[in-house]
């Protein structure tokens, strides 16, 4: 009897934050390696309602992209205050462990109690605090259209690596406009300073535009 309660125990503590409300078990996880590791982009979806986060997932020659998307309600403005993470020298390995510097997990296979499967992202340490007595993170996968995901005139800037032979041949004033444009999307007045919501991506383009102007 004792080793039985003792099993049911452990079993009962191995769940997940599942869209913000449903608890699901590590047993309903199973390993996604895909063929290319580019099926790994996409957008990842956490929580639910004010607890919702997105994790959007890039490649860019050689550039691993992660940023964090989420927010809260703010009381004394009456207002949404957006904020970013940018996740740091991210790698894949060939079972599909991801690491960062501030988060950790593995890609999977979330099986549902009426069989559906979602890709997923499973986060080991998630920045999802909320999330009490929880020992990892289920983000489902969605499409993520780059594209659709910024505004300007010249956009590639915040998703594709430049390269010098290009922007030479641009002209100083629209240099001036790519470089400001890419702090453009994260300029809010509820922020005083947002250097911190670039990626490593956008702060190379930024540093490579200051070069050739």
């Amino acid at each position: 009897m004792r080793l039985l309660i003792i099993a049911l125990l452990i079993s009962n503590s191995v769940f997940a934050q599942y869209w913000g409300g449903q608890e699901i078990s590590e047993s309903n996880l199973m390993p996604w390696v895909p063929k290319f590791e580019m099926e790994y982009q996409g957008s990842y979806h956490f929580g639910e309602s004010e607890m919702e986060s997105d994790l959007n997932l890039f490649f860019s020659a050689g550039f691993i992209i992660g940023q964090v998307e989420n927010g809260s309600w703010e009381e004394d403005v009456n207002q949404w205050k957006s904020n970013y993470i940018n996740l740091t020298n991210i790698k894949i390995d060939k079972t599909g462990k991801f690491t960062s510097d501030q988060h950790t997990g593995q890609f999977v296979h979330y099986k549902t109690e009426n069989g559906a499967l979602y890709k997923s992202l499973k986060i080991d340490n998630p920045w999802s605090s909320w999330i009490e007595d929880s020992k990892f993170e289920i983000g489902t996968k969605s499409e993520l259209i780059l594209k659709e995901s910024y505004s300007g005139k010249y956009i590639e800037a915040s998703y594709k690596k430049l390269q010098p032979a290009e922007l030479h041949a641009m002209h100083p004033d629209d240099l001036q406009i790519m470089r400001n444009e890419i702090n453009q999307d994260w300029y809010k007045p509820e922020h005083k300073n947002v250097n911190n919501f670039l990626s490593d991506l956008e702060r190379y383009n930024i540093g490579l535009i200051r070069s050739i102007e």
